[in-house]
């Protein structure tokens, strides 16, 4: 017999797939930006989508070009980008979109 909470898991995202090198590198970033800007700040201020675009880029960019973590936060570069991606998912879910 199949346990329904199981049968109902299966039908949610899978977040455990999701790497824990890449979850802990995307929470650092996160956590420099709170720090200097508060948690969750984007969903009153807004989220300019060429902002998030250009800082997401140009972290993978660097990480491109050889350097692996931010000088500034000690958080590394591809976290910063996935930070960038996920604030503009974020925003557009909570619709406080700006071009």
């Amino acid at each position: 017999m199949v346990n329904p909470k199981v049968a109902e898991g299966d039908k949610k995202p899978q977040l455990q797939l999701i790497p824990l090198a890449a979850l802990e590198a995307a929470a650092g970033a996160l956590s420099d930006g709170c720090k200097k800007y508060g948690p969750a700040n984007w969903r009153t201020t807004g989220v300019s989508k060429s902002v998030y675009v250009g800082a997401a880029l140009r972290h993978i960019t660097a990480y491109y070009e050889g350097e692996e973590y931010a000088e500034d936060s000690g958080v590394h570069h591809l976290g910063h980008a996935m930070a960038c991606l996920a604030i503009l998912l974020d925003g557009t879910k909570y619709e406080v979109m700006e071009p």
